[in-house]
């Protein structure tokens, strides 16, 4: 059964105005909503595909501002603040659910991320993305959408989303479970990230790719509930915390986003690999934990 509860659970929050910040919607349930004020849909770019064609109504919002280089790491939560004023400038309040998508799943998940860290609680996946909504036949626009009014966010911040090496480091062999979300390469340390020579992994972390999260037929659109059910439950001893990890945050946002979704209390490693490699800290190599 593809998320059918997940789905029927959001439809009803939406309608009780209170989400939880990792959701997922379908395009039946956009498509029914597009003229709808109460919700702004934001397409997640790096290029120049919202010109090529977006959903109806559709916002653009650049994953650039979603990140900041910080302290020798590049793609860092930005100041909450900062965080806010984009998404305001798009148009989101308190009161609006948010729809994300984008043209690869974890621009949308780390979207998704930000807005649960500043404390923004409607906020929702759109599963199959803008692949799934042209397949059905949906109309698809070119023009340009800006928002009419800036939006106002009362920012919160959730540090318990975000790991750091000392958390890390402090949750080695206790009850909190390492999803490395990186290649086999990586993870076993043979490999590297754009030139970047990999080590391996922290130790005791279990690998699960993003990929394996998503359809093959369209890597947008998410596995059923069972089967991700399954992928974590032998990788997540029952009981146990999540904290997912990749090189720079990127992938980790897709493991940390379905994670949640499955109900586990979950962190992602914001400096991920990245800053654990940079402060020297001990790694395992090889195929297993």
């Amino acid at each position: 059964m593809r998320l059918r509860s997940t789905i029927a659970a959001l439809a009803s929050a939406a309608a009780l105005g209170a989400q939880s910040p990792t959701q997922v919607v379908t395009t039946e349930w956009l498509s029914k909503r597009l003229n709808d004020r109460s919700v702004v849909v934001l397409h997640v770019t790096t290029d120049s595909e919202y010109a090529i064609g977006h959903i109806p109504g559709a916002r653009e919002l650049k994953y650039r501002d979603l990140v900041v280089s910080r302290d020798g790491l590049r793609s860092e939560l930005p100041e909450a603040a900062a965080l806010a004023r984009s998404f305001e400038t798009l148009g989101v309040s308190d009161d609006v659910t948010v729809v994300l998508y984008a043209a690869e799943a974890p621009m949308a998940t780390r979207a998704l991320f930000s807005l649960a860290a500043i404390g923004h609680a409607r906020a929702a996946y759109l599963d199959g993305g803008l692949p799934q909504w042209v397949a059905e036949g949906r109309a698809v626009s070119k023009d340009p959408v800006v928002a009419s009014a800036s939006g106002t966010l009362r920012v919160t911040a959730h540090p318990e989303l975000v790991a750091d090496a000392a958390l890390i480091q402090s949750r080695i062999g206790a009850a909190t479970s390492f999803i490395d979300t990186r290649t086999d390469g990586e993870y076993n340390g043979t490999g590297n990230r754009s030139g970047m020579p990999s080590a391996g992994h922290i130790a005791g972390a279990r690998q699960l790719e993003w990929e394996q999260l998503f359809e093959s037929a369209n890597p947008l659109k998410l596995k059923p509930r069972a089967e991700l059910e399954a992928l974590f439950a032998a990788r997540v001893p029952k009981g146990n915390d999540v904290v997912t990890y990749c090189w720079v945050g990127y992938r980790a946002s897709a493991t940390w986003f379905v994670a949640r979704l499955l109900g586990y209390t979950t962190r992602l490693y914001d400096g991920s690999y990245q800053d654990w490699q940079l402060r020297k800290l001990p790694v395992t190599t090889g195929p297993t934990p």
